[in-house]
């Protein structure tokens, strides 16, 4: 794969997870916003031949996606379903529970050879995977009715729609995971790596991590420590 075809599927997986946690929270993208690496000032990032639905914002400012939590953690501090409340005695009215940290881990598959995959094939891998179709048009893996992670398409918007599936082609997926989400954090994750390898083995495709890298058994068992770090920070 080139590092053209690289720079957009990342690119892609960026904007693609901005989406919907912004969407989700109720909030909206600012209208030059562009996720790292898109051409920042200077229009368009570039497009991918024959894929115009990569063509990203246009923007003028970069680095704006710490925002929303990719880079450094967002502090959140509205209760969680399933979670217990924090314990305020002695705290004043005014003074706000402590903030836990948003983390979101995510995850790359792309087709080996650089193809696109046919809607087809994706939309019965993903029911394999007992993933569910659902909010935002993405599929998602449920835990009493909520998601624990979230399938969506590489290409802008990202969606998954069956009923689009015969004029669905992409170069992939993102798995994406925002934490905390109510379950326990390394259980949701093994589900999450197990999940992705599962499809991309139906797919004829490679896992990656979020630094476009071979997602390796060492790379799981860094992420696996770095999520440990996480929990342990936020007393989860």
């Amino acid at each position: 794969m080139s590092a053209l075809q690289w720079a957009l599927l990342v690119v892609g997986a960026v904007a693609v997870i901005a989406i919907y946690i912004t969407s989700r929270r109720g909030e909206k993208l600012p209208k030059d916003w562009a996720p790292p690496g898109s051409g920042g000032g200077n229009g368009r990032a570039p497009k991918l031949p024959a894929a115009d639905q990569m063509d990203m914002f246009e923007s003028k400012r970069e680095g704006e996606f710490d925002e929303f939590g990719v880079g450094k953690p967002r502090k959140r501090i509205e209760p969680l379903f399933g979670m217990p409340a924090t314990d305020t005695d002695g705290m004043s009215a005014d003074e706000p529970a402590p903030a836990l940290e948003e983390k979101i881990v995510h995850l790359l598959i792309a087709e080996r050879d650089g193809a696109a995959i046919a809607g087809a094939k994706v939309h019965e891998a993903l029911v394999a995977q007992d993933l569910q179709f659902g909010d935002r048009k993405i599929y998602h893996r449920l835990a009493g009715g909520l998601p624990v992670f979230s399938v969506a398409s590489l290409i802008k918007p990202g969606t998954l729609d069956p009923a689009e599936q015969n004029q669905l082609a992409t170069p992939g997926l993102t798995l994406f995971m925002v934490l905390p989400n109510g379950t326990q954090p390394q259980s949701a994750l093994r589900d999450m790596v197990a999940t992705t390898r599962a499809l991309a083995a139906a797919l004829n495709a490679e896992v990656f991590d979020a630094e476009r890298q071979v997602f390796t058994a060492e790379a799981e068992q860094a992420l696996s420590a770095d999520v440990d770090a996480w929990a342990q920070r936020n007393g989860l």
